[in-house]
C-alpha cells in the first residue's frame, strides 16, 4: 500500500474533543494519533512503547487517554474517527492510482499505435516508390495510384513488389496502344493482377485483323471485376449462359 503523507484533523473538532486535557496530555495524545497515522491508524498494545512515543510520560497519562479516545482489537489501539478518515483516504488513493495506471496505459497504447502507424506508413510509401519507378507505362498520377496503394495494402494481403511490377507491365505489353492502358490506381482497385492475360494468335483473318479471345476475363467477370479492354455484349452473353451471378453482374454496374 502506497504511504498517506496527510493527516486530515478537524480544527473544531479536535479542540472540543481535548478542551479538558492538559498541555502535556494534548501534546502525548497528538503524538499517539501522528504515529498512528503513520502505522494504518493503530497503536501498539505495548503501553512501555506508547509511553517512549509521548516522550516518557506519565502511565497515568497513556491509560487515561486509551481509555478516553481509542478502541482497542486485535491489531492494537485505535481511534474510531481517525481509523475512518485514513480507510477513506487509502480507498481514494487507490481509486486514484487505478484511474492514473488506466491513463497511463492509454497514453503507452496510443503512442505505441502512433509510432506503429508512423512506421508502417513510411514502409507502404517507399514500396510504392519503387514499384511506382519500374511500372512501363505511368498512367493516372502518382498520387491516385499511392492513395489506391495504401487503401489496398492496408485493407487486404497485397501480392509482393516484385509480382505487381511484372502483372502491370505484361498488362502494358498486351495492349496495342498506351490509351487503352488503364490507370495504375484502377488497376489496382481491380485487382488487376488476377486478370489472365492471353497471347494473342497470330492467325489473321482476310482484312489482317488478328483475332482475340473475346471471353479471356471470365474469371474476372465472374468476381465482379470489369478491365477496360471489355466489351459489354460478351459479358451479358456469358451472363445469359448461366456462367456469371447477379450479383457479379451488379457489381459491374449491370442492370440485370
Amino acid at each position: 500500500m502506497a504511504k498517506i503523507w496527510k493527516m486530515g484533523i478537524s480544527p473544531d473538532q479536535f479542540i472540543a474533543d481535548t478542551q479538558d486535557l492538559t498541555n502535556e496530555e494534548l501534546g502525548v495524545y497528538f503524538r499517539l494519533i501522528c504515529y498512528a497515522w503513520k502505522k494504518e491508524a493503530y497503536l501498539p498494545k505495548d503501553q512501555e512503547r506508547l509511553q517512549r512515543i509521548g516522550q516518557n510520560c506519565n502511565l497515568k497519562i497513556i491509560q487515561y487517554l486509551l481509555k478516553q479516545f481509542f478502541i482497542e482489537d486485535d491489531n492494537g489501539f485505535y481511534c474510531k474517527a481517525q481509523k475512518e478518515e485514513f480507510d477513506w483516504v487509502v480507498e481514494k488513493s487507490e481509486k486514484a492510482k487505478v484511474s492514473a495506471d488506466k491513463r497511463w496505459e492509454k497514453t503507452q497504447s496510443e503512442r505505441n499505435a502512433n509510432y506503429s502507424n508512423s512506421y508502417n506508413n513510411k514502409y507502404i510509401n517507399n514500396l510504392f516508390e519503387e514499384i511506382w519507378s519500374q511500372l512501363k507505362v505511368k498512367r493516372g498520377t502518382k498520387s491516385e495510384g499511392l492513395k489506391a496503394f495504401i487503401k489496398l495494402f492496408k485493407n487486404k494481403e497485397v501480392p509482393e513488389k516484385k509480382y505487381i511490377i511484372e502483372k502491370f507491365n505484361a498488362k502494358c505489353d498486351s495492349v496495342a496502344e498506351t490509351k487503352y492502358i488503364p490507370h495504375f490506381s484502377r488497376w489496382l482497385n481491380s485487382e488487376g493482377w488476377t486478370e489472365e492475360l492471353t497471347v494473342e494468335k497470330k492467325e489473321q483473318d482476310n482484312f489482317g485483323i488478328k483475332i482475340r479471345n473475346k471471353f479471356a476475363n471470365l474469371g474476372l467477370w465472374k468476381k465482379g471485376i470489369k478491365t477496360l479492354n471489355d466489351f459489354d455484349d460478351d459479358i451479358l452473353k456469358k451472363y445469359n449462359e448461366g456462367e456469371i451471378s447477379k450479383e457479379a453482374m451488379e457489381r459491374m454496374n449491370f442492370s440485370v
